[in-house]
């Protein structure tokens, strides 16, 4: 008998049920412990379902991490540093973006903290990771670049470096926000710290 035909709207939901399901198990077991057999059982369905869908175990984690980096980079690239009409409006927007981040990334910590494990074991992972450094340099850039351009921040501040260097302490906050021990605030109070940092030596004015 042929198997019924699937709409698209079942088999996009399909995906995001599997998903769902690796996301548990991921943070239950680690990436490297876990298998397509949890996930499968996680669903009730059998190990074909699943490779229906995904090519593996590691596209399955690419596939949650694009997700969330993508809704991450949404963030950034959605600052509004150009509406400030004043230096305290351009710190606001900053906190916003930090506490908008923050909020995705400890909701996702569990997936977060299994990303930094691998980060450096797997190259697939890596050049992901790479990439969106990239992004989120770029987004850093522009906002730094019209906090200069409306004279908040001081007009020989290197604007590369300075992007370079506030985003590698956010990365570091969110790497020590995924240790077990670290407090669940741990990643708003370092990215306040970092701002507060900020405006003692970047802006023009000081606040």
């Amino acid at each position: 008998m042929a198997r019924p035909e699937v709409s698209r709207e079942q088999r996009q939901a399909k995906r995001e049920a599997i998903l769902g399901a690796a996301r548990a198990v991921f943070a239950e077991k680690g990436f490297h412990a876990a298998g397509i057999a949890d996930i499968a059982a996680k669903l009730d369905v059998g190990h074909g379902t699943i490779y229906r869908y995904f090519e593996n175990k590691l596209d399955i984690f690419l596939t949650l991490y694009d997700a969330l980096n993508e809704e991450l980079l949404r963030i950034a690239r959605g600052t509004q540093p150009e509406t400030a009409t004043c230096v305290e409006d351009y710190i606001a927007e900053m906190q916003k973006f930090y506490a908008e981040f923050g909020g995705v990334f400890l909701r996702e910590i569990s997936h977060m903290r299994i990303f930094f494990d691998e980060v450096h074991a797997d190259p697939e992972i890596r050049k992901r990771f790479d990439a969106s450094q990239i992004e989120f340099q770029k987004a850093t850039e522009r906002f730094l670049l019209i906090g200069r351009d409306k004279g908040f921040i001081r007009a020989e501040l290197h604007i590369p470096s300075a992007a370079r260097i506030l985003n590698a302490m956010i990365l570091d906050a969110m790497r020590a926000s995924t240790e077990p021990e670290s407090p669940a605030n741990n990643l708003l109070l370092i990215a306040m710290t970092v701002i507060e940092i900020f405006t003692k030596g970047a802006l023009a004015k000081q606040v």
